[in-house]
């Protein structure tokens, strides 16, 4: 029987050296079943830093569904006069969330936050600007697989800090924009913008309930 005693309390002393080994492991950030807990805990960090962007996702992916429903009505309908105000609309809600980001936030005074906010407005008139009737000039027809082309590469660029589900939405975006290009390019505002717009809805709505859950952790 003392035997037997001194077994059973040597293979608990054993599992309880690899529990402290395991927790020491972690703390180090030392490779656990093929997964680095570091690189586990950076990932976590970066959707948390996404958080206060899932209002700019829900803001402009609305935006390009909206834009999208109106290119495709206005086969019947003389809606594309709507097309600007839908970006003016976007561009204002995106300058009221960031003041109100700044104003919630410690970091900076609202005076700071606006000059941001009008800037980043500024720069976005800049950009459609050159895009329509600046040097570039590039052709009305082209702008939705523009539009494609830049959300994918959005998307591939967060990949190594938001993992794979932002590759997915990438690799997503690709093979859209190729097959509407080869097969349905004159559908692309329609086709591009729609489910430009869902998945960027789609991740933001993503990105607030990832970030519910580790708060309610």
């Amino acid at each position: 029987m003392p035997s037997n005693f001194r077994k059973i309390g040597g293979f608990c002393n054993v599992r309880q050296s690899e529990a402290i080994s395991m927790k020491q492991a972690n703390a180090a950030g030392s490779p656990i079943g093929g997964i680095r807990t570091d690189k586990l805990s950076a990932e976590t960090e970066a959707w948390r830093a996404a958080a206060p962007y899932s209002a700019y996702l829900y803001i402009w992916g609305m935006a390009w569904m909206a834009s999208a429903i109106v290119t495709f009505v206005g086969q019947w309908r003389d809606w594309e006069l709507l097309q600007p105000v839908l970006f003016l609309v976007a561009l204002l809600l995106t300058a009221a969330v960031f003041l109100r980001q700044r104003r919630a936030s410690a970091e900076r005074p609202a005076q700071s936050g606006s000059l941001g906010a009008l800037l980043v407005a500024a720069a976005a008139g800049a950009v459609v600007w050159l895009l329509t009737r600046g040097p570039i000039g590039i052709d009305p027809f082209y702008w939705p697989v523009l539009k494609g082309l830049a959300l994918t590469a959005a998307y591939l660029a967060l990949f190594s800090r938001l993992g794979w589900v932002l590759g997915a939405f990438g690799a997503w975006m690709l093979a859209l924009t190729i097959t509407v290009v080869w097969m349905y390019l004159g559908y692309a505002p329609v086709l591009i913008g729609g489910f430009g717009g869902l998945s960027m809805v789609t991740l933001g709505a993503m990105i607030r309930m990832r970030d519910k859950g580790m708060n309610a952790q």
